[in-house]
């Protein structure tokens, strides 16, 4: 079976840490199916932000399971793009958001997320929660 790649949103990897019983089971099935899973720093950051010291380790040990990319200027330029199109139509899309979307456009891979409406670009795969 060839492994596919998958970039983690925010709201996943929280319904992951806290162990929300349908995002595990899909987790485990994906993984289970060889996929590798993305995350940018942009949501290691918003990970931290909202997380108390003592489950810092949880955080971690999961960030070990996922593959850590980078976020370049290619990433940086269409994010921008899509901000330039989408943030006049679409209101309460933030940066991050933007940035998360062209992490999976540039690494040409679906997004898992269940935010919908934070991702209306027509050129991303978006994975169902």
């Amino acid at each position: 079976m060839i492994s596919q790649h998958v970039v983690l949103d925010t709201d996943i990897v929280i319904d992951l840490l806290k162990k929300t019983s349908t995002t595990v089971a899909r987790f485990v099935a994906l993984a289970a199916a060889q996929t590798t899973f993305l995350v940018n720093p942009i949501v290691v950051a918003e990970v931290y932000a909202g997380a108390f010291e003592r489950e810092h380790k949880d955080v971690e040990a999961f960030f070990n399971l996922c593959q850590l990319i980078d976020t370049d200027s290619d990433t940086g330029r269409t994010a921008g793009l899509y901000a330039n199109r989408y943030a006049k139509a679409f209101q309460g899309i933030s940066l991050e958001d933007y940035l998360i979307a062209a992490t999976a456009k540039n690494q040409r891979c679906p997004l898992w997320t269940r935010n919908r409406k934070h991702y209306p670009m027509d050129d991303i795969e978006l994975l169902a929660a």
